[in-house]
């Protein structure tokens, strides 16, 4: 009877041995999952920057021709109205509409590359934008996507567009939309219509 009580205890004794043990690596897993955690934390965390030269745009073509400009440089897209021509204005105007209860000017771009629009369809959007110097418009006949443009992955500007291009092209992508300061571009004193006193 003796040696069965004592083959219990001995069970005993190595049960709580085992159970002690296996406590201690328990303790030691949890212990080491805590340090890594913990230093994983302290690191700096790798930073993440969108491209300085990331742009959103809205494009636009006109008379087959395809344009974007930086989203948050308009002040507003809708249909355009009638446009009423204006005698003595520079030809890269089609004239003014009304636009909100306000006289805006429209400019069409093409006319801006040398590229005559006179045959063209009536342009049925107005792209404006608007500052403290000017409110105008330019003409599109379809409106596209809003895009993600990397302006460091662009051609600046092609040798071939005139001067006042070249001062206000921001890019142009591989399937040869050109990216416009349109604000830049609309200011340019190559586009103030001056009053001249005869």
């Amino acid at each position: 009877m003796t040696d069965v009580f004592q083959k219990l205890r001995d069970s005993i004794l190595t049960l709580e041995a085992a159970i002690g043990a296996s406590g201690d690596v328990e303790h030691q897993v949890s212990a080491r999952i805590l340090r890594e955690r913990t230093e994983r934390i302290a690191r700096e965390p790798v930073r993440v920057e969108r491209a300085l030269e990331a742009l959103t745009c809205m494009a636009f073509q006109r008379c087959q021709h395809r344009y974007a400009v930086p989203l948050q440089a308009l002040s507003d897209v809708g249909q355009l109205n009638a446009i009423a021509h204006v005698p003595g204005i520079p030809d890269l105007f089609l004239g003014v509409t009304a636009r909100r209860g306000r006289v805006v000017s429209v400019v069409d771009v093409p006319r801006l590359f040398g590229t005559p629009t006179a045959d063209a369809a009536h342009p049925r959007w107005l792209v404006m934008t608007s500052s403290a110097e000017v409110v105008c418009g330019v003409a599109a006949d379809e409106l596209h996507d809003i895009v993600d443009v990397d302006l460091q992955s662009t051609t600046k500007h092609m040798p071939t567009f005139p001067a006042l291009i070249q001062r206000h092209t921001l890019g142009v992508l591989e399937d040869r939309t050109v990216i416009l300061d349109i604000v830049s571009l609309l200011e340019d004193r190559v586009l103030r219509v001056e009053e001249r006193v005869a």
